[in-house]
């Protein structure tokens, strides 16, 4: 996250447009919000809403409702992460919270309340949606876990008629878009960061954004590539892996959007200290995929991420290529 803001504001030094835009980030899986907290203290670090501030939030949270949230620093220690050595600098940021449990959205609202009580015209703004991301716009049946329970990995679609599911509205990245951004012209906003993860529904939540992703109107893309949802024994989901439910490669994906303008990378699950005692080897934290860098489905530990750039914003993708690891498979 270092110097990202120099890196979109020199990729939007040519337009008159986006340089009057704010920073616009979607946190598509918001979870506990440490994604939106990372993004807020390095575009707009003097709002102090970071991961080491949300996280006393959401344990006043849990002590006031005489509880303790699992996980409530983040899967990875999210909350432990180095903050932006700057402390002062306040800009324009817009990010987009998309929480599909009702559970989970009304801590992040309380949260918010704590940590941004007054959102005045200009400066950094959380906004917070109890909505999932797909690639149809209505409503689909989610698993009952996210009606009670904080952050739990299993809130996810779920089949109509599952007993004891719950309804939560689904909408498109493009139609939130349009409808968030309304425009007199056919072009969407500016995204500076489109950050999806889906549990194992990545594939279709970029369906939902063709738009935005055909017009190159995001900078950066990342999303989780996790084929291991998939197979699990008890709760099987998602589209990635060998039973994905319709099944979708990372090679296919990647491929479409090496076609309409995007370099994409490999983030690989770098091993923790506890693997690496184990005798989990390193390895190279970024791949190059695109260019027939990555000819076959990788086989990852677990799980990884995927990011990628508009090649349209040259110094994104430049920078992302000095960082990687260039390999053939």
């Amino acid at each position: 996250m270092d110097h990202i803001d120099t890196l979109f504001a020199d990729a939007t030094s040519t337009s008159t447009t986006s340089q009057q835009q704010p920073y616009l980030v979607l946190d598509i899986g918001c979870n506990k919000g440490y994604t939106s907290a990372d993004f807020l203290d390095a575009l707009s670090p003097g709002t102090n809403m970071n991961p080491h501030t949300l996280v006393t939030a959401i344990r006043a949270i849990a002590k006031e409702d005489d509880t303790k949230f699992d996980r409530d620093g983040g899967v990875c220690n999210d909350s432990k992460k180095a903050l932006n050595r700057d402390r002062s600098t306040v800009r324009d940021v817009e990010v987009h919270c998309f929480e599909p449990s009702p559970a989970t959205y009304e801590m992040l609202i309380r949260a918010h309340t704590k940590l941004m009580p007054k959102e005045e015209d200009g400066g950094a703004k959380w906004f917070i949606h109890n909505k999932g991301l797909h690639g149809t716009n209505g409503e689909m049946a989610w698993h009952s876990a996210c009606a009670h329970a904080v952050g739990d990995e299993l809130c996810t679609i779920v089949d109509e008629g599952t007993s004891d599911a719950i309804t939560v509205p689904v909408v498109t990245v493009d139609t939130f878009l349009e409808e968030t951004y309304p425009s007199s012209s056919s072009e969407l906003p500016l995204v500076h960061m489109l950050k999806i993860d889906a549990e194992g529904l990545d594939p279709a939540v970029l369906q939902g954004s063709m738009n935005v992703l055909t017009q190159n109107r995001a900078i950066m893309v990342m999303f989780e590539f996790n084929p291991g949802l998939s197979e699990k024994g008890d709760h099987p989901h998602g589209m990635w892996g060998r039973n994905g439910n319709p099944r979708v490669t990372l090679m296919e994906v990647t491929s479409w959007l090496d076609d309409i303008g995007y370099d994409c990378y490999l983030d690989t699950h770098l091993p923790d200290e506890n693997e690496k005692n184990k005798g989990v080897l390193e390895a190279p934290g970024l791949y190059r995929i695109t260019g027939d860098c990555m000819s076959k489905e990788p086989s990852v530990r677990g799980w990884a991420n995927v990011v990628c750039a508009s090649r349209k914003y040259g110094n994104v993708a430049e920078r992302l290529l000095e960082l990687a690891t260039i390999i053939q498979t």
